[in-house]
């Protein structure tokens, strides 16, 4: 029961990770420096409780004889994380949060299903079956409300008559803020690319679960689910450090710190 609480609870704070990334990514100008941000709080964070709360030694010999592949569980965090950031001003909160999780549902039972990654096997059954089948239907039903909106210019409950969520300005692209050539208004989920991010929604997700799948063979490895989440910071933050210093040209704070932000950013 406590682990089902504690699956909840995660679900519950991972859209709100979400908006508080995309407020980076518009501040700090890229997805990159949003989620270097993020993964470098993270990893202070549980540093801190794996110094604190042990065991020890940190990293255990036996540890060390394992799979190769778990200590790279950090690069689907990246992937999820930073996909989520730009998935955001362009599929709104509902889409972006139920897409990731159609995404986890579906990468879970295929995991349980081969037993891939060291899992136990767990065979597909109805009740299964049921549960995918109507998570696609949520979801489904979810989408067609959000492009009927859209059709039909109904009301929007974040805030915008045309069905998707309204972003602020700096966190929309220049093609985005561009208007057309030909003068006419456009609408981000009439475009077939709109089911192209959809689809990156649901491998988001996908790579969340097989981010999870790995975390529990190197939580158990370590002894410690901290620490787990540890190794998984340090090599996110490591990607992330090399993408924001070749392709962003650096990590600017100061436009962050001298704009006034709410400090939960």
């Amino acid at each position: 029961m406590l682990l089902a609480a504690l699956g909840v609870l995660t679900r519950i704070v991972t859209p709100l990770q979400t908006v508080v990334n995309a407020r980076l990514r518009g501040t700090l100008g890229t997805p990159f420096r949003a989620s270097l941000v993020s993964f470098t709080v993270g990893l202070a964070a549980t540093t801190i409780a794996a110094l604190l709360l042990g065991p020890y030694p940190l990293v255990p010999e036996s540890a060390l004889h394992g799979p190769w592949w778990m200590w790279f569980a950090g690069l689907f965090g990246v992937i999820f994380m930073t996909g989520n950031i730009l998935l955001l001003p362009r599929l709104g909160s509902l889409q972006t949060v139920l897409m990731p999780v159609l995404g986890q549902i579906t990468m879970g039972l295929l995991i349980d299903q081969f037993g891939w990654l060291g899992n136990p096997r767990h065979p597909m059954t109805m009740a299964r079956a049921a549960g995918l089948v109507l998570a696609v239907l949520g979801v489904l039903l979810a989408v067609a409300a959000a492009d009927a909106k859209t059709l039909f210019g109904g009301p929007n409950p974040f805030g915008s008559r045309h069905g998707a969520a309204r972003t602020p300005p700096a966190m929309l692209s220049a093609d985005t803020l561009r208007p057309p050539a030909d003068g006419r208004s456009t609408n981000r989920t009439r475009s077939p690319s709109i089911w192209l991010w959809r689809g990156l929604g649901i491998l988001c997700g996908m790579s969340l679960a097989v981010q999870a799948a790995m975390l529990g063979r190197l939580g158990t490895a370590l002894g410690s689910p901290i620490k787990a989440s540890v190794v998984s910071f340090i090599l996110g933050f490591v990607l992330l450090c090399a993408v924001v210093v070749f392709r962003d040209h650096g990590l600017d704070l100061g436009k962050a710190i001298r704009g006034h932000n709410p400090p939960w950013m």
